[in-house]
């Protein structure tokens, strides 16, 4: 009798073993999981060197770093290639997530710009490589330093968000609000060097 309980309970160790060992946990279903599809978003090593250094940014790694900052929302990965380049893997989801929170930032932008004065607006161009403003000479530095300098940054990210390559720039080109003549030009890589009193009344 003791022979046989002793049979019992080693045969239902070994089911319960059994059973244990075969339901799915929670790792191996996360594993099992399918994952979203990434694509490669290439931002070139003269994009990154121009737009990409702030403060204590100053490698093409560290760069990438800030991308993977953000969080998973914006990039799955992101890493410095051996020319200087970076590389985000996005999903497409988080692809659109960057666009939209870039076009926040313009949108943005040109909200603060219009304080300055109702007359004052700018329009980009589809891709992201031309924009207009109309001003005049009553410009103030702070909405100009946004418009000239930290709106082209956002559109140039969304170029390679929209999945251009290679380089970027962006045409600036300056027009008085009232008169709508040309008053100056100028690219992002330039930088802004124009002086608003030459913008006219």
């Amino acid at each position: 009798m003791q022979t046989a309980a002793t049979l019992l309970l080693a045969v239902l160790t070994m089911l319960l073993s059994t059973a244990c060992g075969a339901a799915p946990t929670a790792d191996t279903q996360q594993t099992d999981k399918p994952q979203p599809r990434t694509e490669k978003i290439v931002y070139p090593a003269q994009f990154v060197r121009t737009f990409g250094y702030y403060d204590d940014i100053k490698t093409p790694a560290a760069v990438a770093k800030s991308m993977e900052d953000t969080g998973q929302k914006y990039v799955t990965k992101a890493y410095a290639d051996s020319n200087g380049d970076v590389v985000a893997l996005v999903t497409e989801r988080q692809r659109q997530a960057n666009i939209q929170a870039n076009n926040e930032w313009i949108n943005r932008g040109e909200k603060d710009f219009q304080k300055g004065s109702p007359d004052y607006r700018y329009q980009i161009n589809q891709d992201g490589t031309a924009m207009t403003v109309w001003a005049d000479k009553h410009l103030t530095p702070d909405p100009s330093i946004g418009i000239f300098t930290i709106t082209p940054v956002y559109s140039g990210m969304n170029y390679y968000m929209e999945r251009h390559t290679g380089s970027w720039d962006m045409t600036i080109t300056v027009r008085n609000c009232h008169t709508d003549q040309q008053v100056g030009q100028f690219t992002a890589t330039q930088g802004f060097t124009l002086d608003p009193a030459t913008f006219g009344d």
